[in-house]
């Protein structure tokens, strides 16, 4: 049985310790400088914290409401701070296949990047494979005794990845942390939602920021406060993404920005196609139906956009009635991940989605058809149309918008891709 050490953490109960250092002992919510300050999270807006008067212990308690679902933070009771400690190991990882020419100038600037403790951003192109350019740079890391970790705001992501790292480095002890599944080693390597750094302090000294502009990370200052409270005094972050949010465009220095426009197995993106179609929710469309039979009998995975939760639920329990194999998921979905376990099963070939599936899957035979598209931004349009052609196998497929009058995003969206695919040639990164 392995006794997990728990360094570099917030702890609320101190009977979970045995060996740690505890370096600092407060109360969860306390008063700095005329302000309430929360010891998880980082806040100290005044909106963020709430008053009452307890009669239990005749007290006023004041607590944080931002960080609730990671632990009630509060003015009465203490929480530990327990210190960072550092471990080499050997990291040793095996590939399938050796890196392209442009993963091996990623790999080296992370490298570079680590060793200089600075931050870097890859603007790279869904499927360029970004996972493995990362490889040497955890390797560097850990053998010097560095604590890294790999975090995304997207709990999908973060199991996709996780399972790719735990192939990849058979003999490392790699803790995946999200609502549900709890640490099970020293946190020396860690893979996480961006939610769970809020239990660490001072701890990673390389961290690898996953769809950096993915919901909620992109939305929630806290969260981007949390990478940089479970730092340590000095770091290295390096963010990935296919969209960088422009604030982070102008936060990171431009040569500290690399752009990585060709996908590893060096074929072109698909360029999405734009076809009008009026989209009614309530009955069947029959273009729509048409198009959804023959992906079937063409033996191909479609994957339907639909810009909300309600609008999906009325269309695919209309499209049920005529289409076998179809199915539905989205964020709240209690089935979620049996559905998607079932889809790469080949149990379904056609399943109607939110954004929730725009990012971190990847699949075989796989085409996407976005209704409504005009309604989506440019970044969640660029990250749908790059779940195509993802595999070495299967390089090319369906990007759809359908739309009821070009909008801005979409024009965006197909430049941007263009864009990357003129740049991958130009460089030689492509066999085009």
């Amino acid at each position: 049985m392995i006794t997990i050490k728990l360094y570099g953490k917030l702890i609320t109960d101190s009977q979970q310790l045995t060996t740690e250092n505890i370096i600092k002992k407060y109360k969860g919510v306390y008063k700095k400088e005329g302000f309430w300050k929360c010891v998880q999270c980082g806040t100290n807006d005044a909106d963020d914290f709430y008053s009452y008067h307890s009669k239990c212990i005749n007290e006023t308690i004041t607590y944080c409401r931002r960080c609730l679902l990671l632990g009630r933070m509060d003015n009465v009771n203490s929480v530990i701070i327990t210190a960072s400690t550092k471990q080499k190991s050997t990291a040793q990882y095996q590939l399938q296949f050796p890196l392209t020419e442009q993963q091996l100038y990623a790999s080296t600037k992370i490298v570079e990047a680590i060793k200089a403790q600075d931050d870097l951003l890859l603007d790279a192109v869904t499927g360029a494979g970004k996972t493995e350019m990362i490889f040497n740079g955890i390797q560097y890391a850990r053998q010097h005794g560095l604590n890294v970790a790999v975090v995304s705001p997207r709990v999908d992501v973060v199991i996709e990845v996780s399972l790719r790292l735990i192939d990849a480095f058979k003999n490392e002890d790699i803790d995946v942390i999200y609502e549900g599944h709890s640490q099970q080693f020293n946190g020396h390597f860690v893979v996480a939602t961006i939610q769970q750094l809020l239990r660490f302090k001072r701890h990673f000294d390389v961290i690898f920021i996953d769809e950096v502009d993915a919901f909620p990370l992109a939305m929630d200052p806290i969260l981007m406060k949390a990478i940089d409270l479970a730092s340590c005094q000095k770091y290295s972050h390096i963010y990935m993404t296919a969209t960088p949010p422009k604030q982070l465009l102008k936060t990171i220095p431009i040569h500290k920005q690399i752009k990585l426009p060709a996908r590893y197995h060096r074929q072109l993106l698909p360029v999405p196609t734009f076809k009008y179609l009026q989209m009614p929710s309530h009955k069947i469309q029959p273009t729509l139906l048409q198009i959804l039979k023959q992906q079937i009998k063409a033996d191909r995975i479609t994957l339907v956009f639909v810009h909300n939760i309600t609008d999906m639920k009325k269309m695919y329990s209309i499209y049920r009635r005529y289409i076998e194999g179809i199915t539905c998921v989205y964020s709240n979905d209690g089935e979620r991940f049996e559905k998607i376990a079932d889809l790469r099963a080949g149990r379904y070939k056609v399943i109607f989605t939110t954004t929730i599936l725009e990012r971190g899957f990847t699949m075989a035979c796989l085409d996407v058809i976005v209704l409504r598209s005009q309604l989506f931004h440019t970044s969640a349009l660029i990250q749908i149309a790059g779940r195509v052609g993802r595999k070495l196998h299967s390089c090319n497929g369906l990007v759809l918008f359908c739309h009821q009058g070009v909008s801005w995003s979409m024009i965006c969206a197909r430049r941007k891709i263009k864009h990357m695919n003129h740049l991958a040639i130009k460089k030689g990164w492509v066999d085009a």
